[in-house]
């Protein structure tokens, strides 16, 4: 039976290591067909979407987080948002359709947002390195504004029989004894782990079989799983939410144009219609 996409974890039965894997693969698919995404820029979507995955995971499971790669120079930027409720969506933002950004040949910044529970926000940015490798700078914010030492390793395939996508997060739990020796053992397993795609796609993206793969000779326990998918938070609602924000002239102009308003959605892609009659109630509602 065919992998579906979802999140797993696991901790070491010593209490010095735990993991959160996931399988991302449909859901990059789908954000990267909204998108109309192929090449270098997909592949980097989908690494980002699976980051956007792992920190709320990680970090605020019941709270929605966003990733940003910001490209200097006006370059534009990618965006990911991952929702408490498990589902994700992909935004690319370029300065030209024909010039999509990237983040190996312009210089970019990781920002990596989440809610607080006081409803704070927690906002973190560093650099990308220059070899543009989304998990080194994903690992530098974690250590740097999280002050967590985590290794991670996020993969994608996107094109050709066998798309795939995922990634893990292995972190040091304060209650590991001999921390330092502890460290130097999984930073020593690891560097099998750098690379993943191989394994994500020989797998089908199994994040059972990575944490299996990783914690190998390990005695380990299996917690909390949960499921993924692509989704977005549009709806007509939200859009004539929106709308009743506009001023009443703004709306007269739209009811004076005589046809009904189209509005799509810039992540996924949906199209919303609102009749005449419909702007016609925002103005009597004002």
């Amino acid at each position: 039976m065919p992998e579906k996409d979802v999140v797993m974890r696991a901790m070491t039965n010593d209490g010095a290591f735990r993991i959160v894997a996931a399988r991302t693969t449909d859901t990059a698919r789908g954000v990267i067909a909204a998108q109309k995404l192929s090449g270098v820029v997909a592949s980097d979507m989908a690494d980002l979407v699976t980051a956007a995955v792992l920190y709320r995971e990680t970090m605020a499971p019941s709270l929605r987080v966003q990733c940003i790669v910001r490209f200097a120079d006006a370059g534009g930027q990618l965006v990911a948002d991952s929702h408490p409720d498990g589902w994700s969506r992909g935004l690319v933002q370029a300065p030209s359709p024909d010039s999509p950004p990237n983040v190996r040949e312009t210089p970019a910044t990781l920002e990596m947002m989440r809610t607080l529970p006081n409803s704070d926000l927690h906002r973190g940015v560093v650099e990308v390195p220059k070899n543009g490798n989304l998990s080194e700078a994903f690992m530098r914010y974690m250590q740097l504004s999280e002050q967590i030492v985590s290794m991670i390793s996020l993969g994608s395939v996107v094109e050709g029989r066998t798309p795939t996508a995922g990634g893990y997060v292995v972190q040091l739990l304060p209650e590991a004894a001999e921390a330092e020796a502890a460290m130097e053992t999984m930073t020593k397993r690891l560097e099998s782990f750098v690379e993943i795609r191989d394994r994500l796609q020989a797998s089908d993206g199994s994040p059972a079989r990575l944490i299996e793969q990783i914690f190998e000779g390990m005695p380990f326990t299996w917690l909390h799983e949960s499921q993924v998918r692509f989704g977005c938070q549009c709806s007509q609602l939200r859009v004539m939410t929106t709308l009743s924000l506009l001023d009443r002239s703004e709306v007269q102009e739209l009811v004076d144009e005589g046809e009904p308003l189209s509005v799509g959605c810039d992540y996924c892609g949906a199209s919303y219609t609102v009749e005449i009659s419909h702007l016609q109630g925002l103005l009597s509602a004002s």
